[in-house]
């Protein structure tokens, strides 16, 4: 794959840019109401080579796009009370770049609205009641190796729109199109969470689509968390199923995902997988990897993912992936670089002949 020089290096340059420290930005009043504001900035330079042609871009990183928002923090009837507004900033990103697009860099528009909610929680649990994501929102996703910025579980992120070339001509069949995860999205929903429980969480939601013009359905969802630490290992996990009733006509989805440390090591390991009802698709997912302290600045991370899906589009139909991802943290100024790489290769009806696509980020996200 050709890449361009001066496409790499800005990411980098960026890095060089960046003050050292965010702001405070928290603010509070004398009845101890607090106001936070944050927000990220996520750029990437993209290459893409779909086995005939390359295709470079520098765009945002859909694995974690840019973004800004505030909470309010306070207190209502003994409970606290909470109001989210997040949204993204429109940037065309790493899921929408193709070999046919032609978008605009920066659009925004009403989908680009991440959260707009309000929740309220104590003894009793939590409840959530707005725009935000639904109980199975990142049920598939728990991936604690710390390279998730250049790549996850949610293979489309890096390059979903890309179309797989059948020989020399461009076929139908996209990258997001083969290779899903089923994890559960943000929808107007509402939402409880039961209180922890011996490290146990469970929550269920129900929600529609209010941001897109074309969708009636109504989702509904629910999932089961759980967390532990001990001297030896660390887990998180995550399971679920989702429901997605259009006019009558119901879609139904399970998913499940763990991620697990050795601490003495750091070594870790991820799993996912999912299945979407009536043979319309499944999948298995794992990451080997480490993390740790290599050099002064901050953590580095380091994995090794695969990909198997089957059923995707086309009924006994393959779609195969392998990557690997780094991600190294700049503490001091809120940092982190990314470096990934990845195949895809896809196969279907008897004839066709997909050619591996192979894609590779390098860029760099800067909290605050």
């Amino acid at each position: 794959m050709r890449l361009k020089c001066a496409l790499i290096t800005l990411p980098l340059m960026a890095v060089l840019t960046l003050p050292a420290h965010a702001a405070d930005l928290t603010f509070s009043n004398a009845a101890g109401t607090t106001v936070t504001f944050y927000g990220q900035v996520n750029l990437t330079y993209q290459g893409v080579d779909d086995g005939r042609d390359t295709y470079d871009s520098f765009v945002d990183n859909s694995n974690s796009t840019s973004r800004v928002g505030f909470w309010i923090d306070g207190e209502l009837f003994d409970n606290r009370f909470r109001f989210n507004l997040e949204t993204g900033l429109g940037i065309k990103n790493t899921a929408e770049t193709s070999q046919t697009e032609d978008a605009n860099w920066i659009d925004w528009q009403r989908t680009d609205i991440r959260r707009l909610e309000v929740v309220s929680s104590g003894n009793f649990g939590a409840i959530w009641l707005g725009q935000g994501s639904m109980a199975t929102d990142g049920a598939a996703e728990v991936d604690n190796s710390g390279t998730s910025l250049a790549g996850y579980s949610n293979l489309a992120d890096t390059a979903g729109g890309f179309l797989f070339r059948d020989g020399e001509a461009l076929s139908d069949v996209t990258i997001g199109g083969v290779f899903r995860n089923f994890d559960g999205s943000r929808r107007f929903r509402l939402r409880y969470d039961t209180p922890e429980f011996s490290g146990f969480t469970i929550s269920a939601a129900a929600g529609t689509d209010v941001l897109s013009e074309d969708d009636d359905a109504t989702y509904y969802d629910a999932a089961l968390r759980y967390g532990h630490e001990n001297d030896t290992f660390a887990l998180d996990a995550a399971m679920g199923y989702s429901w997605k009733d259009d006019d009558g006509e119901m879609t139904e989805q399970a998913l499940a995902s763990a991620s697990a440390t050795h601490l003495p090591s750091r070594l870790n390991l991820t799993l996912a997988m999912g299945e979407q009802m009536s043979d319309e698709g499944q999948y298995l997912y794992a990451k080997l990897g480490w993390r740790g302290d290599l050099v002064p600045v901050g953590e580095t991370a380091i994995a090794a993912d695969i990909y198997d899906g089957s059923d995707f589009g086309t009924a006994g139909s393959e779609s195969g992936s392998w990557g690997v991802t780094a991600v190294q943290q700049f503490a001091d100024i809120g940092l982190e670089a990314f470096l990934g790489y990845r195949v895809y290769d896809h196969d279907d009806v008897p004839g066709a002949d997909y050619e591996d696509i192979s894609t590779v980020l390098v860029g760099a996200r800067w909290k605050f």
